[in-house]
């Protein structure tokens, strides 16, 4: 092979010289392929750990799916612009793969400390450990600096309580006998009629 042209001059050293007859390799580079680094759903799966160390993708998991290493990286930009928001705090957990529920303290019962918030993520019993060093990193990188979160996980249980009330109304109405003179008669005629009237209401329970 011919020795390339270079711009070195003729007293350059001997690393300079091996150093340009090394770099005639780049020739042969395809400048579009550059292209697809930058790109996160293009970009070789060996190589997506270095393009998100370049996006700034603040946790990186290697046991995650490349599908959500490659969400991770093309969301970065738009993260780090809500970065500090509950919407981040939300995008990072999407992350975990896991059914959430974040509760803020005022939406809390009993109201929770000010400024606090709690998350817990289902998942089994025996992958709560697991789970919880996964989101954690996840919520302390996108969550406002001055916020406290309490982090949980464990399995769910749906059900229905059944509550029921009812309501007793009772009255009674007394007449009193009612009294007149009566005529040529050396004393008082009472005549008189009582009336006892009870009224029950009874409202069954609604289940």
């Amino acid at each position: 092979m011919s020795e390339q042209p270079h711009l070195l001059p003729d007293n350059a050293p001997a690393f300079l010289r091996d150093l340009a007859a090394t770099s005639r390799f780049l020739e042969a580079i395809d400048p579009s392929a550059i292209e697809t680094i930058w790109d996160a759903w293009r970009c070789p799966a060996a190589l997506l750990p270095w393009l998100a160390w370049a996006l700034s993708v603040d946790v990186w998991d290697d046991a995650w799916a490349e599908p959500v290493k490659r969400q991770a990286i093309a969301d970065s930009p738009y993260y780090h612009r809500i970065k500090g928001s509950v919407r981040a705090v939300l995008s990072a957990l999407a992350l975990a793969g896991r059914p959430f529920e974040l509760t803020e303290w005022f939406d809390a019962i009993p109201r929770a400390r000010r400024g606090t918030a709690r998350i817990h993520v289902e998942t089994t019993l025996d992958d709560i450990p697991r789970v919880l060093r996964a989101i954690r990193p996840l919520v302390l990188a996108s969550k406002p600096k001055t916020r406290a979160v309490a982090f949980g996980a464990g399995e769910l249980t749906v059900g229905f309580i059944v509550i029921g009330g009812g309501v007793l109304d009772e009255s009674l109405t007394t007449i009193e006998p009612y009294a007149y003179p009566g005529e040529e008669i050396d004393g008082l005629m009472r005549i008189g009629a009582g009336l006892l009237e009870e009224t029950l209401t009874t409202i069954e329970a609604y289940a």
